[in-house]
């Protein structure tokens, strides 16, 4: 149990730090595997340890509330896809209202005494549960309507998902018409969409029958099995992730200010219908040739991110021109622009004046050895035999 769910907390937050600073769908992705794994360990270790000093330690972490942050957090990202839209706006905030409402009512016993931890815990492990003093544990809600509540929200924002997905479903054309990165993530939905149910009709089950058992130990042997499949569910929804990582891109719309006829505004209804077509290609295509003629390829901090920041373009827009429909990965693309460039500076000045590291500096490379290779990958020749042959 715990090696699976340290898989998934290593991966939900290597997503987290990888979009760090970002506005990308994948931070709603990589918040709810991380709220949902954490939860789930933490109701284990809950359920299932019988250290006093551990539970006590996990009465000490506001982890409870993050339980209502999971649904919301599941709604947000497919919404994002879906719109290819992650911004989160006022609104939204309502969405968390439950988590804050939760997080305010534990926060005095997350902050209590240890000594009233360590008492709690010896009476979750060695007395009834029916009859346990501690059994409220929030200032506005009771332990036992608290995990009613759990899985009543899940399965109204579970409802919720899934009438996103069909109503975008109907609206959207042919996969031939769309391509096949919009074939992939629309069948990455469903998937997500399926897992998601399972894992959620799981935990609910876990809070039904915490309602009824006796004792720590009668519960213990009626919940291990669900544990594990929501483990397992879990291990299943990332490794989808991991085989099929062109997932992250989303699915890349055609922006309305883009179209053929830039005066039209469309309303939101008809922007989810969109995909990255021909008109949108080429858009990107001519912003890319303004890019070069301004030599932004030449600054050393030159990435994908900034490229987006500077074409205000989605990132994941960019991701995806480079790695499925153009000829050249951005890397690629742009060191053999800087050789172009440091090809030019040679030839202006009948070989170069100066040293083979400036020049790589010059051209915007971070080190001696990466404007080595790149030039001879472009030439066939190394700087020095190149500059030779310029001068003689």
């Amino acid at each position: 149990m715990l090696l699976l769910s340290g898989i998934g907390l290593f991966f939900s937050a290597f997503l987290l730090v990888y979009n760090k600073g970002y506005k990308s769908a994948n931070i709603y992705l990589g918040l709810f595997l991380f709220s949902f794994n954490f939860v789930t360990l933490s109701h284990y270790q809950y359920l299932f340890n019988n250290s006093k000093a551990i539970l006590a330690l996990i009465l000490s972490i506001p982890i409870n509330a993050s339980a209502y942050a999971i649904g919301p957090l599941a709604f947000l990202y497919v919404r994002s896809i879906l719109r290819d839209n992650a911004k989160f706006t006022k609104y939204d905030g309502l969405h968390f209202l439950l988590f804050a409402i939760i997080f305010i009512g534990r926060l005095p016993y997350n902050l209590a005494s240890w000594e009233e931890k360590y008492k709690a815990a010896d009476e979750i492990i060695n007395h009834s549960w029916k009859t346990l003093s501690y059994s409220n544990l929030n200032n506005f809600l009771s332990l036992r309507i608290n995990y009613a509540l759990k899985g009543i929200h899940l399965f109204l924002y579970l409802i919720a998902i899934w009438g996103l997905i069909f109503k975008n479903n109907y609206k959207r054309v042919s996969y031939k018409v769309q391509g096949n990165q919009v074939k992939i993530v629309t069948n990455w939905l469903f998937f997500f969409a399926i897992i998601v149910t399972f894992l959620g009709v799981f935990f609910s089950t876990i809070g039904l029958m915490f309602l009824n058992a006796k004792d720590k130990i009668t519960f213990q042997n009626e919940g291990n099995v669900l544990f594990s499949l929501i483990f397992i569910g879990f291990l299943v929804l990332t490794l989808g992730l991991v085989l099929f990582p062109q997932i992250l891109y989303g699915i890349p719309l055609e922006k309305p200010g883009l179209e053929k006829n830039e005066d039209k505004v469309l309303p939101e209804s008809e922007i989810d219908g969109f995909s990255l077509q021909d008109d949108y290609i080429g858009k990107i295509r001519l912003l890319l040739d303004d890019w070069k003629k301004n030599n932004k390829f030449l600054d050393a901090d030159s990435s994908t991110y900034s490229l987006a920041k500077d074409i205000d373009l989605p990132i994941h827009h960019i991701t995806y021109f480079f790695n499925q429909i153009n000829n050249e990965k951005y890397i690629d693309w742009r060191n053999r622009l800087r050789i172009e460039y440091a090809i030019g500076l040679i030839n202006n000045q009948n070989g170069y004046k100066k040293t083979i590291e400036s020049l790589g500096k010059e051209c915007g490379f971070k080190s001696y050895s990466a404007f080595i290779q790149s030039f001879k990958l472009v030439t066939g020749k190394l700087p020095k035999e190149f500059i030779k042959e310029i001068k003689y």
